[in-house]
């Protein structure tokens, strides 16, 4: 179970970022065969991405809620997602093509991606009593975290 940090915690992150959201929402509670491979591609693809820190991900957050998964993802830029997704030698693209094989249009299966581009210093962040989350735990290996005098943490 991870750490709660008392107190508040704010990013302290001077750099652009991508926020992608992406999910699927099972339709079809039935239609096991279509829909366990969409499920079971995406915690493959989390750890492709994190065995190579290069590829731009700096971290995600799964959530499931009824039919709905959502996998909230940061991003360095939306150049390394756009690579990682459209590349022959990652896994992505076979995945979606196995989608489009089996799924397609008949409603068995839903997908969505959302992405939203962040400028340095245009997000806010506040985390009280919680472990690492969210951007603070995608940036925490980035600047080294101090106590800030107004009783904020800054990671």
């Amino acid at each position: 179970m991870a750490k709660v940090r008392p107190g508040r915690v704010v990013v302290d992150y001077d750099e652009d970022f991508v926020v992608f959201t992406v999910g699927m929402r099972v339709n079809k509670l039935w239609k096991i065969a279509k829909w366990w491979p969409v499920f079971t591609s995406m915690p493959r693809m989390l750890r492709e991405l994190a065995r190579d820190p290069d590829l731009g991900l700096m971290g995600s957050r799964t959530v499931i809620g009824g039919r709905v998964i959502t996998v909230v993802q940061y991003w360095r830029s939306a150049d390394h997602l756009d690579r990682f997704a459209h590349s022959q030698k990652h896994s992505h693209r076979r995945y979606w093509k196995q989608f489009n094989r089996a799924v397609k249009n008949n409603g068995d299966v839903g997908l969505w991606h959302e992405l939203f581009k962040v400028r340095a210093g245009e997000f806010e962040t506040s985390y009280v009593n919680m472990p690492l989350y969210g951007l603070a735990q995608a940036t925490a290996d980035r600047p080294a975290s101090r106590t800030d005098p107004d009783d904020h943490e800054h990671v």
